[in-house]
């Protein structure tokens, strides 16, 4: 399944960079992140809370960056389980920052195989579950960084 996003933000696209690279600062935007460490400097683990449909999960996972293109571009894969609706993800990603009038635009674009009862849900319901928590991520983001 694939998803792709964008949103403008505010803000010059050297500011969006450094922000998003401080894990601290960052995890607190992105909607149901309940922990986030890094490992080193490419690889972080943490622990998201999502609902799809009826069933909610709790996702342990690694975030593994391998292309960082400062200040322009990320790309990397996540893997993640969740024990109790017997889920798994596994995904590739890559996000750009391109400076734009009156600030910057965050795109990113996900390759995704979910596994398990998340799974059954299908392409729609995710494809809308993830289009909310970016909108969610954008608001937090734009509070922090405007």
């Amino acid at each position: 399944m694939q998803i792709n996003d964008s949103f403008v933000i505010n803000a010059p696209q050297d500011k969006v960079w450094e922000f998003l690279f401080d894990i601290s600062k960052l995890y607190q935007c992105v909607p149901g992140i309940e922990s986030a460490e890094a490992m080193d400097d490419k690889t972080y683990r943490g622990k998201l809370v999502i609902k799809v449909g009826p069933i909610r999960s709790e996702f342990g996972g690694t975030v593994t960056l391998t292309e960082v293109e400062a200040p322009n571009r990320i790309a990397g894969m996540l893997e993640g389980d969740d024990k109790s609706s017997a889920s798994s993800v596994k995904a590739t990603f890559t996000g750009t920052l391109t400076p734009v009038d009156g600030g910057t635009e965050a795109a990113f674009q996900v390759e995704a195989n979910l596994r398990g009862r998340l799974a059954q849900f299908g392409g729609p319901v995710i494809t809308a579950t993830a289009k909310k928590l970016t909108a969610e991520f954008a608001k937090n983001l734009r509070a922090q960084l405007e």
